[in-house]
């Protein structure tokens, strides 16, 4: 499976997107400088955190999705209406 990831991965995608992380952080460096690279350091810390998740998602097998979308699509219909009539009542709830 590991092979099958790596050959029909997306180079030209994946290494646009580590320039423009370099640029991003290169850019923000050079704005930070006066500062105490708080923001610089946010940044870091959050491209830190979505590289595990960049690979977690590359590694999930499509056609596993593609056989269970329909309960995918469900589950997802379900909690967004229920998140609707909750914050809708409670939307109401402060007009009264």
């Amino acid at each position: 499976m590991r092979k099958r990831i790596l050959k029909n991965m997306e180079w030209g995608i994946l290494i646009c997107t580590v320039i423009l992380i370099i640029i991003g952080l290169v850019a923000l460096f050079s704005a930070t400088q006066n500062s105490n690279y708080d923001e610089l350091k946010k940044q870091i810390v959050w491209i830190m955190v979505s590289i595990p998740i960049l690979i977690a998602i590359i590694a999930i097998d499509y056609e596993l999705l593609i056989k269970n979308s329909p309960n995918i699509i469900w589950d997802y219909y379900i909690v967004a209406s229920r998140s609707f009539i909750y914050n809708s009542n409670k939307w109401c709830n402060k007009l009264v």
